[in-house]
């Protein structure tokens, strides 16, 4: 057993979020005697994040409150763990096992969890304002808060990039009366990356259909803002005084990726090229003590041999986190089974009505079968097969109602992992 802080084994795990609720909980089930304490730079305890997109609210002073309630998670609301909210982790010394607090103050453990997460990808690296837009990103109840408030009450909303929360905010921005325009300067169409050229196309046709302008390629290159024009000043260096209001400022919203919250990390000999690098049980390799979860922990490929990859999805946080939480049990010798992740990927969004569902890893398929159904007529439902070498490696369904689910079922039932050398993926 390692050594004890007071006598009490100390276990940190940085990031309130699902991934990290969950490492907490199962190092709970399996009866680990420790004080767990989990850190967030929110206030809130651990919600649905990928709800923050998915339903119109009415109009209140408590919009926060209405959102954060209605996006609660199981075991948030355990009193067994120390929640240190609003609390972010400057630095870490893994070698001391000591974290540094933006409260001044430090901790130390015995034990370390990172779920930290990933924060969005901006255009634009400073904090310049701008004279025609109203700037923003969507990834807490803050943001969620705003955005939400906003689209309520503006006319014009401006959206960057074509991935799920792109497209979830257009369907939302639409839902409360907004006038949509989609910028995506580097694909064809939504879900290019995973579904490919096709599909997106399609896609891309029904967000047109339901009253989205969305433009593509040099067209929405033309129109993106990098605030260049930025505070205007007079002769004088003093701000114009035509400068409107924020309020008269149209919003545009960037949805164009993510960044793993590393920085934290630094100086600590880790491996933080695309979040951290992890073993097939979570367990940081040059930290024998430390273990990773959720969108920042990058393992070992199930599909692609010799393949790191790292997934910002719902269920892989909850897996991940669950494994590193029993990897962590199993280091300090608690019984816990643990068993590597292999599973199907799956992914699931509504777009204007339409479900939208993926599962298995379409990107590693040579041809795709178009089940049943019509490209051209995704409200009538179409399933499509991914194939490698004649296997099949992964699925995708849209319809607005449910009637080839059965065939979806059976079509998931066929999947098999084919694991690929990386070099031969494009």
């Amino acid at each position: 057993m390692p050594s004890m802080t007071n006598g009490e084994l100390l276990i940190g795990i940085v990031g309130s979020g699902v991934a990290g609720l969950r490492a907490a909980n199962a190092i709970l089930k399996c009866e680990v005697d420790a004080r767990i304490v989990i850190f967030g730079d929110e206030t809130h305890r651990t919600y649905n994040r990928p709800g923050l997109t998915k339903k119109r609210y009415p109009l209140s002073d408590a919009l926060e409150m209405a959102i954060a309630e209605d996006l609660k998670v199981n075991g948030a609301e355990n009193n067994a763990l120390t929640w240190q909210l609003g609390t972010r982790v400057e630095t870490a010394d893994l070698r001391n096992k000591v974290l540094h607090l933006s409260t001044g103050e430090t901790f130390e453990y015995d034990r370390l969890v990172i779920a930290a997460g990933v924060r969005p990808r901006t255009s634009v690296q400073d904090n310049r304002e701008c004279e025609f837009h109203t700037h923003r990103t969507l990834r807490d109840l803050n943001d969620a808060r705003y955005i939400h408030d906003q689209l309520q009450t503006s006319e014009k909303v401006t959206i960057v990039g074509a991935g799920f929360v792109a497209c979830e905010l257009a369907s939302l921005a639409k839902e409360y009366g907004c006038e949509v325009l989609m910028l995506e300067a580097l694909r064809r169409g939504p879900f290019e990356s995973i579904l490919g050229e096709h599909i997106s196309s399609a896609l891309g046709r029904w967000i047109v259909q339901n009253g989205v302008t969305f433009l593509t390629g040099d067209s929405a290159r033309e129109l993106l803002c990098d605030r260049a024009i930025a505070s205007a000043r007079d002769a004088s260096g003093a701000k114009a005084s035509n400068l409107e209001s924020p309020s008269d400022r149209s919003l545009f919203i960037e949805a164009i990726g993510s960044v793993p919250n590393v920085e934290w990390l630094h100086g600590n000999g880790l491996d933080l090229s695309d979040g951290v690098r992890v073993d097939e049980y979570m367990r940081v390799s040059e930290c024998e003590d430390v273990f990773a979860a959720g969108d920042i922990a990058r393992y070992p490929d199930p599909w692609i041999a010799g393949n790191l990859t790292r997934m910002e999805f719902w269920k892989n946080a909850i897996d991940t986190g669950d494994l590193a939480g029993r990897s962590l049990a199993a280091s300090l010798g608690y019984d816990a089974k643990i068993s590597q992740i292999g599973y199907f990927p799956s992914i699931a969004t509504e777009v204007f009505g339409l479900r939208i569902q993926i599962a298995g890893n379409p990107k590693i398929a040579d041809s795709m079968e178009i089940v049943c159904g019509d490209l051209d007529q995704l409200d009538q439902g179409a399933l499509v097969a991914f194939l490698r070498e004649g296997v099949t490696v992964g699925a995708a369904y849209m319809d607005k109602g449910a009637r080839f689910n059965s065939l979806y079922i059976n079509l998931l039932k066929s999947l098999k992992v084919t694991r690929v050398d990386s070099a031969n993926v494009v």
